[in-house]
């Protein structure tokens, strides 16, 4: 009885499994007829399994089928059916692309019109509608359906988004745009949807037509509108886009001075300013801070800011203005009168002791300087070591070598596996080298190749390969001690007697394998000299007469950046940064050359001339 009764269940189930096993089968088929264009076979099989399946697939796949066989009255006919069973306002659509593919453009605009009246009260379907008609590429359709959607929610939800991009598909920016700001006034939430959407519609750093427009109906805003400060941000935002940091400035203190507000926003331009060296608005910006007085809770980095953005701006001139170097020390000291008994003026000794240092040729008082600091009970470990090295390299700049070397092997003994260590090591590693330890050097530098920090572990790369490629090779010495003295003297900003030195290593020794060394070295005593296009022109000499050295990729990598940030000549920036990643693909430089390029050319300009579908399910 029991084997009987596990037979029949088996009898059972059998017809279920082949009638399941025959519907997949039969969806196979008709897929594969339908792709493959037999259009009549696939026909016969979607009318099955739209009888037993009515679903939205096997609708759109008999629709196309009958359509694609000019069967339209059949066709007709399936769109009217579907319609009375589900119900929806789209199925309108279908029905008047049938009309229009058959000919009939007056019913095929009543459909149409049908399936904006219908339209019923949800966010959703509405999108869905719109949808539909960017599907079949009638964007007036959509557009209207927005419209018209926006009054039936009783403006409970704009589409303002959604218009938005349609009008920035058709062509009409200045709609786009409009749309766009309507959408933040709506809700603020969405300003960086909205800038989002801009930067991928508009070229922010072209003098446009279209940017112009955003730029005047901005202040048009500002101006209507003063309680509004969401206008004021973003108008602050295209200038940030635009490189235009004083035009930043100017709104951002409108909008702190209206806010009554702490300066915070100022503060942030400040550093985006020193970051991109726009050293001048960064002054104006910490200066603006400053004058809020002590009591304002960033004074003190506004001090020592504007101090900073003024000593950049004046160290980046050469010859070097030594009277306006005076009076920033002077200024230096003021500031430390007033602050230096404040943990946060830690900062302000150190700038003052490199302005000495490296500016003023006061390395002796640069050293008593920061040992004023290193005295000091409240600074952190991580802080004492930071100025620890920093007064080593004083010290190397005062031909101390081995006084420097021993307060950098103190830090490296005390940060073995921290950045600040490793920073340490390089530096022993560096001092062994000007001093013609090429040996221990390179040892130091093995162990530095692994560090964790990609900054540390390149420059240990550099180091280490100008050491193996013109030493090891050469058991002469003296041009590698001599190369190695003047690369010290350029440190020491002895830059004429380091040209000298140079000039001898060719002269004692023509066709030396340093000769593309002393070309790169010539090239960045230049740049330290302000001479960009000397430094550019010792940069072009490596490419052209040393292409197969490993200086190569540095030399192109830095008239790439060189033609970019101080030429202003992107588009050539561009094809050098194209070049050093073919030419050079195992290059140190090829990941940043892949980012400067991406944001040169634009990665988004793909997504500027594509419809755009929005997500039903979109809040």
């Amino acid at each position: 009885m029991r084997r009987f009764s596990i037979f029949l269940c088996f009898l059972c189930i059998l017809p279920l499994t082949a009638e399941a096993q025959r519907g997949t089968s039969d969806e196979q088929l008709a897929a594969y007829y339908f792709e493959s264009g037999d259009f009549e076979k696939a026909k016969l099989y979607y009318e099955q399994l739209y009888k037993a399946n009515p679903g939205s697939a096997n609708y759109s796949a008999l629709l196309e089928s009958l359509t694609e066989l000019g069967e339209y009255k059949d066709a007709e006919k399936l769109i009217k059916q579907h319609m009375k069973r589900f119900k929806s306002n789209v199925y309108y659509i279908d029905l008047g692309n049938l009309y229009e593919i058959s000919g009939d453009e007056k019913a095929a605009r009543k459909a149409y019109d049908e399936a904006i009246d219908q339209l019923p009260k949800s966010q959703g379907m509405i999108i869905r509608t719109a949808n539909e008609f960017i599907r079949k590429n009638k964007l007036e359709y959509a557009l209207r359906t927005y419209q018209d959607g926006k009054k039936l929610l009783e403006n409970r939800y704009p589409f303002s988004y959604e218009i938005a991009g349609l009008y920035g598909t058709m062509g009409d920016k200045e709609r786009m745009i409009s749309e766009y700001l309507d959408l933040i006034s709506y809700n603020n939430a969405y300003l960086q949807t909205v800038q989002n959407a801009i930067n991928r519609s508009i070229d922010m750093d072209e003098d446009s037509e279209d940017n112009e427009f955003l730029r005047k109906e901005l202040l048009r805003r500002v101006q209507k509108y003063p309680e509004e400060t969401t206008y004021a941000e973003m108008l602050t935002w295209m200038f940030l886009q635009r490189r235009d940091f004083n035009a930043a400035f100017v709104q951002i203190k409108a909008l702190d001075k209206r806010q009554n507000e702490d300066g915070q926003r100022i503060l942030n331009l400040a550093t985006l300013c020193m970051n991109n060296k726009a050293y001048d608005v960064a002054s104006k910006c910490y200066a603006y801070i400053a004058e809020k007085g002590p009591t304002n809770t960033y004074y003190v980095y506004a001090r020592a800011g504007k101090l900073r953005a003024d000593f950049e701006q004046l160290r980046r001139v050469y010859p070097p203005d030594s009277t306006a170097l005076s009076d920033l020390k002077v200024r230096y000291n003021e500031a430390l009168d007033e602050l230096g008994h404040r943990r946060e003026a830690v900062n302000l000794y150190r700038q003052k002791a490199k302005l000495e240092a490296f500016y003023l040729g006061e390395a002796e008082g640069a050293t008593a300087t920061l040992n004023e600091v290193l005295d000091r009970p409240d600074l952190s470990p991580q802080t004492r070591a930071e100025i620890k090295l920093e007064l080593a390299e004083i010290l190397v700049a005062r031909d101390y070598i081995w006084d420097a070397s021993l307060l950098a092997s103190q830090v490296d003994k005390d940060f073995k596996q921290d950045v600040i260590g490793f920073e340490a090591k390089l530096l022993n590693a560096r001092i062994s080298y000007y001093t013609g330890d090429f040996d221990w050097a390179q040892a130091q530098l093995d162990v530095l190749k692994g560090s964790t920090s990609k900054l540390i572990s390149n420059d240990a790369m550099r180091l280490s390969l100008l050491i193996t490629d013109n030493l090891n090779l050469d058991t002469i010495y003296e041009p590698m001690l001599k190369f190695a003295r003047a690369d010290l003297m350029t440190v020491q900003r002895r830059f004429d007697e380091a040209e000298a030195a140079l000039d001898s290593i060719k002269t004692m020794y023509p066709g030396h394998s340093l000769t593309d060394d002393i070309l790169m070295q010539k090239a960045k005593i230049a740049e330290a000299k302000g001479n960009t296009e000397q430094a550019v022109a010792y940069y072009n000499r490596v490419v052209a007469e040393h292409y197969f050295d490993v200086t190569a990729d540095d030399a192109l990598f830095r008239i790439a950046e060189l033609t970019e940030e101080y030429l202003g000549e992107e588009e050539e920036a561009g094809k050098l940064y194209l070049q050093l990643i073919t030419d050079f693909p195992g290059s140190l430089y090829s990941t940043e050359a892949r980012k400067r390029l991406r944001r040169i050319r634009g990665d988004t300009d793909s997504e500027r001339s594509r419809p755009r579908i929005i997500d039903e399910r979109m809040p």
